[in-house]
């Protein structure tokens, strides 16, 4: 028994992330939790733009953006200015999700503790890694579609393999593909975000120069946009949506866009946090989040529309990349296109690695070290949430336009009220100040410490938000196409109504009892964030008095609380 015990206690020893030994904090800190110094903090301007066309716009789920809103009752440029409206106010609210970030170099989770609480922290964590587990899966499916279009340009056999698999959502080939996809992202794990420049860069002009050329044969090959654009409800099936029928089907693509990238928005910190300067994230994000997505949607939308006119054949309209690819193949069926369709495939599969690695695995994983810093690491988190890829079903998620509309459209209903909560505290009420020490604080005597650890006016305030917008999701789960008075309607403004509510609430509950402290900032770069650390194990960080800090530190943490 003791020799088994002996075992067990040296392989949790083995297993345990070595800690950080030159921080004295309450928690378990290690290289992946604390806020990086600028050793770890590599991206400029540019680095942020390649980041942002491969996560954010030029990929499969950036293609159908456009085209999955004509399921709604939109014509084609009603569906270009809904994604238009909607990612010019994407591009804004990504740049105040990611100031804390790119200010104070902590991720996202660190960020929830400010508003939530030592321990309420937990609660938007859940959700946060709930939705990691989403997309992962999701984005793997679409990579690994791809890979299946790759594999039947090389070999046309692959397609016989065709048994249905769960309940015919997919076939014995998608699944091949989709298991083949999955292990070629492992090895991408192992490689740490601040290395991902270069690997962002290649796949960004490659998948780039891909959209492109799939436009220009398009509409060469269609001999203008093609049959969308002329006629729109011949081709698609869809009724046009008209008098205020069409207003509201308007207002729902702008929120169902804004869905689609809200949990990219949210955590915006977890990439902001390796900026060189607090500043370098501006310019990516205020241009490529929307324009990247406007191009992408709206040549995504003429590309489906150009299909409409080449293959009339097709029972459906083409409006994921990798279905268009495949018809093309199929219906040109000549060793040119297959050769064109294969390498448009391989850069769209590039993109891909870009949304499940660098986006979902990696996010995932500061999510996971932030909860369980004594075991998890980004790349332990990252290959801990590949297992549940299996558990989502994204086979079952992506069938349609309309399920599809679905999944996105109803996370609205819980990050808006989230994200209406981080704003009001993080830019109202703190001036986007915050106490680094206190957030890796454990005790009582933390100013985030609130009411046993949980901020209760995040809470009410979240749940306020909430619940309103429940009967509303519960219809367009249910009885898509019935319209419930009221319920319905608010559904359709949900992030916006989530998102105001939920902060006005936040700040009246302030008023009546205001939180402590909440202009409170560290007086030395006790972590080294803005150079390099001076703090050696067993000096208590909260004393400080004996601290002696250079003055050009002082004067970098004073231009950062001034940003």
């Amino acid at each position: 028994m003791a020799t088994s015990s002996s075992f067990s206690d040296k392989l949790w020893k083995r297993l345990e992330v070595n800690r950080d030994d030159d921080t004295n904090v309450d928690i378990y800190v290690n290289k992946d939790t604390r806020p990086l110094p600028p050793s770890r903090r590599p991206y400029g301007p540019w680095h942020f733009v390649g980041l942002w066309m491969i996560t954010g716009s030029f990929n499969v789920g950036g293609w159908t953006t456009g085209s999955s809103l004509i399921s709604l009752g939109l014509n084609v440029w009603q569906s270009m200015l809904a994604v238009i409206i909607a990612h010019t106010f994407v591009g804004i609210l990504c740049i105040m999700g990611g100031h804390p970030g790119a200010k104070w170099h902590i991720g996202f989770p660190l960020w929830m503790k400010q508003n939530w609480g030592i321990w309420g922290y937990l609660f938007p964590m859940a959700i946060r890694v709930f939705l990691s587990f989403v997309w992962t899966a999701t984005n793997t499916w679409y990579g690994s579609q791809c890979l299946k279009v790759l594999l039947t340009c090389i070999w046309p056999s692959f397609l016989n393999l065709s048994t249905p698999l769960a309940d015919g959502t997919m076939h014995v080939y998608d699944f091949v593909a989709f298991i083949i996809y999955l292990l070629i992202c492992l090895p991408l794990v192992w490689i740490s975000p601040e290395n991902y420049r270069k690997p962002f860069f290649i796949a960004s002009t490659t998948v780039a120069t891909t959209v492109f050329v799939l436009l220009i044969w398009s509409v060469v090959r269609a001999g203008g946009g093609g049959a969308l654009l002329a006629d729109g409800s011949s081709v698609s099936g869809v009724t046009p949506a008209r008098g205020s029928q069409l207003g509201w089907a308007f207002v729902a693509a702008v929120t169902t866009n804004i869905g689609g990238i809200a949990t990219h928005m949210w955590s915006q910190s977890d990439y902001t946090r390796y900026a060189r300067k607090p500043g370098d994230q501006i310019l990516a994000q205020l241009v490529m989040v929307p324009l990247g997505t406007i191009v992408v949607a709206c040549i995504g939308i003429v590309c489906t529309s150009c299909a409409a006119t080449l293959y009339p054949q097709e029972e459906k309209l083409l409006w994921n990349p990798y279905v268009f690819l495949e018809a093309v193949r199929k219906h040109e069926d000549n060793r040119g296109a297959r050769a064109g369709v294969a390498f448009a495939s391989i850069a769209f599969m590039f993109s891909q690695f870009g949304m499940v690695v660098g986006s979902n695995l990696v996010v995932a994983g500061i999510d996971l070290a932030a909860l369980l810093p004594r075991w998890f690491t980004i790349r332990r988190g990252g290959y801990f949430t590949i297992l549940f890829v299996f558990i989502m079903q994204p086979w079952s998620l992506l069938n349609s336009a309309s399920s599809f509309l679905t999944v996105v459209g109803s996370f609205n209903v819980f990050l808006g009220p989230l994200m209406g909560i981080m704003f009001a505290d993080y830019f109202v009420l703190r001036k986007t100040t915050m106490k680094l020490t206190e957030l890796y604080a454990n005790a009582p005597n933390s100013i985030y410490w609130y009411t046993r650890g949980w901020n209760w006016r995040a809470a009410v305030a979240w749940v306020l938000g909430v619940c309103y917008l429940l009967p509303g999701l519960a219809q367009r789960a249910q009885a898509p196409k019935e319209i419930w008075p009221g319920w319905t309607r608010l559904y359709q403004l949900s992030w916006f109504l989530g998102c105001i509510s939920s902060g006005l609430i936040y700040l009246a509950l302030d008023y009546f009892w205001p939180m402590p402290e909440k202009l409170a900032v560290d007086e030395h770069d006790y972590f080294g964030t803005f150079g390099d650390p001076y703090i050696i194990e067993g000096v208590d960080m909260k004393a400080g008095s004996d601290v002696v800090v250079p003055s050009e530190k002082d004067d970098a943490i004073a231009k950062v609380r001034e940003v």
